[in-house]
């Protein structure tokens, strides 16, 4: 059945139909026959494939240098914004138009099988926000699948910290349910779902614009001042673009950064660069809700999203795609005497970055540094199944361009629609083409060598390198033409690595020394007005991050050195390798051979661990 428009009432790749498997397999039509394209070029011809490399690599260059000055100009902004007091803009705006203050925050923590411990500390750093007493309602999203024991730890939570906030209850997702995928989606569905039950008269009487549904993971601790932030930003907006939006706070993974396995921390560090990039660049791509954010009751109501999809593993990016495409099909059922003849039809959707961040776990087991990798290894397998929105995407617009009114849509509409496409690929598929091309570089040089050295002997080694230093060792082994190509190749690898590092360095070191987790209604002025943090001498300037600083001196000039080489070594260093294959091409490939076979279904949701 189709609504006005022509749109299907909804659009899954669950669906039954030929077009929704043939969406659901794009990803691993793409990625299975280029990696397959590479290796073949490699055994067929040693020139060819190099040239295939040197284009990959061109086009690493220019995809880490674009994520390195997005990182940077997104870690100028948040520093900048962690320095303001929010909270007294806020005060500001509701004295002047009263009718601002008129809000509600919602908090959704869907958990599964979490430590009680640390969904108190979470509770309690939502609870350090200055309007947490007056508007945040918090609701414990529990699995029913856990047992009596999720309803006495909520029970226990709800006693412990009630006194937070304007409410705090506990929602019980109950298992099995009919066309219910095992995960944080189908569990803030049942959430919203009784959200809306238990404050149906109090919402009756509310502008939903001005009602913030924020879902976080049970280990996300908002900066203090972000619901402040988010409050005073969003009723700076007309009501039209507030309820059309989605608000982002760049996630930091650094609460365990110095404890977490090496490849790990390479992990948290691609998260900084991508999510910071991400929403610093906005205007060449959109970015996608990730991990803990925001949205209007308005747009989570609309009755082309309705809420949070049940069948979904990437609840976070689809949860962003699909208002996109709400927004869309929205406008195409409005008739064109309505809208104008000459309307060209535009997302209104924006994710809109809110630069205070939240901070949250590594994945790290209790058993060790080999079950650490395990579990992420396990984690980068879930993450990884989020390639199946490539595949919605692609659905969406498919059946955007078939439908009755798809001439309306604008020509920067589809191009915006293939830019997203295309992060997804940035995202799913080609970097795992370049680590296939940089190992079967790096094997064929490997081979060059063996073959090298035992057709020469030491002395004449020395020699060479003696003469004509590394030039004298290249002619050696006889590549020709192809010495340039291969200094092509790997080459850019160093000076890459060094500005990633530089850039999620100062990250960290701004993380650490407290600069981006302070209250800023807590921080006293300087002469000229500016921000400064009042902090003890001998207190951890930021108390929930692993490696924090003490006082204000920050981490003195040693310290700094030691952070920036930790962070130089991982990057450069084998634990980026192992990161490249083992939390990316092997769980990317599993993920897309998945899809191939059966939409994904049949995916085992494993929670991701975490430290006590």
């Amino acid at each position: 059945a189709a609504a006005g428009g022509g749109r299907p009432r909804r659009i899954s790749l669950s669906n039954p139909g030929a077009l929704p498997k043939l969406c659901a397999c794009m990803p691993g039509l793409v990625l299975f026959p280029l990696s397959l394209t590479v290796v073949a070029v490699a055994l067929i011809s040693q020139e060819a494939f190099y040239w295939v490399t040197v284009a990959l690599t061109v086009y690493s260059v220019i995809y880490t240098t674009n994520l390195s000055v997005g990182c940077a100009i997104g870690a100028y902004r948040l520093r900048r914004d962690a320095a303001m007091d929010w909270h007294a803009k806020l005060q500001k705006m509701w004295a002047k138009s009263p009718e601002t203050s008129e809000v509600m925050h919602i908090v959704v923590l869907p958990n599964y099988e979490e430590h009680e411990d640390m969904l108190l500390h979470t509770l309690e750093g939502l609870g350090r926000s200055a309007i947490a007493r007056e508007t945040m309602h918090v609701v414990l999203a529990m699995e029913e699948r856990e047992g009596q024991a999720a309803r006495a730890k909520a029970e226990g939570l709800i006693r412990k910290a009630s006194h937070l906030f304007a409410d705090l209850s506990a929602t019980f997702h109950p298992a099995n349910l009919p066309g219910d995928l095992v995960g944080k989606s189908s569990n803030s569905q049942w959430a919203y779902r009784q959200v809306l039950q238990r404050f149906a008269a109090k919402l009756s009487k509310m502008d939903p614009s001005q009602v913030f549904l924020t879902v976080g993971d049970a280990d996300t601790l908002f900066h203090p001042q972000y619901f402040s932030a988010l409050s005073y930003q969003a009723m700076c907006l007309p009501r039209g673009e507030r309820a059309w939006s989605m608000w982002q706070p760049p996630i930091l993974l650094m609460r365990n950064l110095f404890s977490s396995p090496a490849p790990t921390r390479v992990s948290g560090y691609t998260t900084i660069l991508f999510e910071l990039a991400g929403l610093a660049n906005q205007q060449f791509s959109p970015h996608f809700s990730y991990s803990a954010y925001s949205t209007t009751l308005a747009l989570a109501s609309h009755r082309f999203v309705d809420g949070w999809d049940r069948d979904v593993i990437a609840e976070d990016h689809h949860m962003f795609c699909k208002c996109y495409f709400a927004s869309i099909w929205d406008q195409l059922e409005v008739s064109e005497t309505e809208s104008g003849a000459a309307a060209a039809v535009k997302s209104r959707v924006q994710l809109r970055p809110v630069y205070l961040p939240a901070i949250s776990f590594l994945v790290e087991s209790e058993d060790g540094w080999v079950a650490s990798l395990y579990a992420r290894f396990e984690q980068a397998r879930r993450h990884c199944q989020g390639v199946a929105e490539l595949s919605y995407v692609c659905l969406q617009h498919m059946h955007l361009l078939m439908s009755e009114n798809a001439g309306r849509l604008a020509w920067s509409t589809h191009a915006r629609i293939l830019s997203m496409v295309g992060k997804m690929a940035g995202i799913h598929i080609m970097p795992h083409i370049y680590a296939i091309a940089t190992l079967m570089a790096g094997t064929m040089l490997v081979s060059e060598a063996i073959q090298w050295l035992t057709s020469h002997g030491i002395h004449e080694v020395f020699q060479a390198l003696a003469e004509r230093g590394i030039q004298g060792l290249l002619s050696l082994l006889n590549l020709g033409g192809l010495k340039w190509i291969l200094c092509a190749t790997f080459g850019p690898l160093p000076p890459i690595g060094m500005m990633m590092s530089a850039v999620t360095y100062l990250v960290i070191l701004d993380t650490v020394e407290g600069r981006l987790t302070s209250d800023g209604s807590l921080s006293r002025k300087t002469m000229d007005g500016a921000a400064t943090r009042a902090v003890i001498p001998s207190a951890l300037a930021a108390p929930d991050v692993q490696g924090s600083a003490k006082g204000q001196n920050g981490l003195g000039w040693w310290g700094r050195i030691k952070l920036f080489l930790m962070v130089l070594s991982d990057y450069i260093g084998g634990a980026s390798l192992f990161t490249m294959f083992a939390f990316g091409l092997i769980p990317a490939s599993l993920a897309a051979w998945s899809m191939l076979r059966n939409n994904g279904a049949g995916f085992k949701y494993v929670v991701a661990g975490k430290p006590r």
